[in-house]
């Protein structure tokens, strides 16, 4: 697994005013990368040529929201709602970034992109599964890894994001395909974009290929690990020929934006989680706005990497939650094997 870096994700991209999407959360990951002793290369989007990105955006989103996102880049500083803003140069790296996860799943590598802005709430035409805004992002850069892999011949893809908020964007986008995804997540009852309920299974070929895993707030390192094992199981089963990532760190303890109480126990288990269905990878940076960024990125990566280390369980759930919680991910991997191994056997 390599990590790479986009260069100019730390100074393109800009806010507005105080905003927790900003150049400093590469900077943090970079940082915590080079105290832990862990290497990474860096990557410029200097030479990507922008109409070839573009071209990549038409396979993931409709004609009409990229030509609205063109006009209003011409209008910078801008906002596109109260969460999601865009400065001068956003959307030259948002279209560089989609494009870099676009040919790295072609070349079917192992990657992990680190980068920004977000993608996982962009839909098809912005705003998705009726969210009330973008949520920090433009374009969906793991939706074009998934067409990277499909266009290689690739079918069995598996898409894995454990952002604390739902990827209502990366969902819509394949809701009738059958592509399977497993979306962990705060429950959608208290946290933004309040979608990614359990019932909420796809439609059409994509019927019973979606499989959402509610989290309630306070949920600690030892129900997440639990939910992982169960989660494991089924992807193993799948057996994907390809595997995209979203990866936020917001689920982290004291992150700000968010109510979870994960710790490096819970993102190193993700990183073995990952490396261990071996297959070709591409994880993206999703989330993130504190301590999660130093902290958990560095032990998700330690897990990608394969590297041995004895993460304690430093956070508990209360014992009714625990319960409630793995029984209500076993019903929905049930609902979720039973459409996608009818027959009992892997698809």
């Amino acid at each position: 697994m390599e990590v790479i870096f986009v260069r100019e994700a730390t100074f393109m991209h800009k806010p507005i005013s105080d905003h927790p999407e900003n150049p400093y959360r590469v900077v943090k990951a970079r940082s915590s990368l080079n105290t832990s002793g862990l290497k990474y290369r860096d990557v410029s989007i200097e030479k990507i040529d922008r109409e070839e990105a573009i071209r990549v955006c038409f396979k993931v989103h409709s004609r009409r929201y990229v030509e609205y996102l063109l006009e209003l880049s011409r209008k910078t500083p801008v906002l596109i709602d109260e969460d999601t803003y865009m400065s001068e140069n956003s959307l030259d790296l948002a279209l560089a970034t989609m494009y870099l996860s676009y040919v790295h799943a072609s070349n079917q590598g192992k990657v992990f992109l680190v980068s920004r802005p977000p993608g996982h709430h962009a839909g098809v035409n912005g705003r998705a599964m009726s969210a009330p805004t973008q949520g920090f992002c433009l374009l969906n850069n793991a939706a074009a890894a998934v067409h990277g892999f499909m266009e290689t011949g690739l079918k069995r893809i598996l898409v894995l994001d454990f952002d604390a908020h739902h990827g209502n964007g990366t969902m819509e986008i394949f809701y009738r395909d059958r592509i399977l995804q497993v979306d962990l997540h705060q429950d959608p009852d208290t946290l933004y974009p309040h979608t990614g309920y359990p019932d909420e299974v796809g439609e059409g070929e994509g019927y019973g290929y979606k499989a959402n895993i509610v989290l309630p707030p306070g949920s600690g390192d030892d129900v997440f690990v639990e939910v992982l094992g169960l989660i494991s199981d089924l992807a193993e089963k799948y057996s994907p020929e390809a595997v995209v990532v979203s990866a936020g760190f917001d689920g982290f303890e004291n992150d700000g934006l968010a109510d979870l109480n994960l710790t490096e126990k819970s993102y190193y288990t993700l990183g073995l989680l990952v490396r261990g269905l071996n297959a070709p990878t591409l994880v993206v940076l999703e989330g993130g706005y504190g301590v999660g960024l130093q902290r958990g990125l560095v032990a998700f990566t330690r897990g990608l990497l394969g590297l041995r280390e004895e993460y304690p369980v430093l956070n508990e759930t209360p014992i009714t939650q625990y319960r409630r919680t793995i029984e209500s991910t076993r019903r929905v991997i049930d609902k979720v094997s039973s459409r996608v191994f009818p027959s009992g056997g892997k698809q």
